[in-house]
């Protein structure tokens, strides 16, 4: 038997939480990327230092973003849920160093 799921209406406050939640993720997203452009570069002249000085920025990009949407929803911004704003450097980590 099917559970009926019940519809709950969204406020206008939360649509614009979930609306800068997004920009923020976007606007973030978009150094991240352009760092692994960056990274790539740098590993292939053989400074592999200072490709993870800048794996280390990508970590904290990640991060700063994560616990900005916290604060936007009105959460606490210190919790181990941003750490998950650290798995993009650490994926390029592994595949470029």
């Amino acid at each position: 038997m099917a559970t009926k799921r019940v519809r709950r209406e969204l406020t206008t406050e939360q649509v614009q939480r979930w609306v800068v939640s997004f920009l923020i993720l976007a606007v973030s997203s978009f150094p991240i990327g352009a760092l692994v452009a960056v990274i790539r570069s740098i590993v292939d002249d053989g400074r592999r230092s200072d490709g993870a000085i800048l794996l280390v920025v990508m970590a904290v990009i990640g991060i700063v973003a994560l616990g900005a949407i916290r604060l936007v929803h009105r959460r606490p911004a210190f919790a181990p849920w941003i750490l998950l704003g650290a798995v993009p450097a650490v994926i390029a980590g592994v595949l470029i160093l």
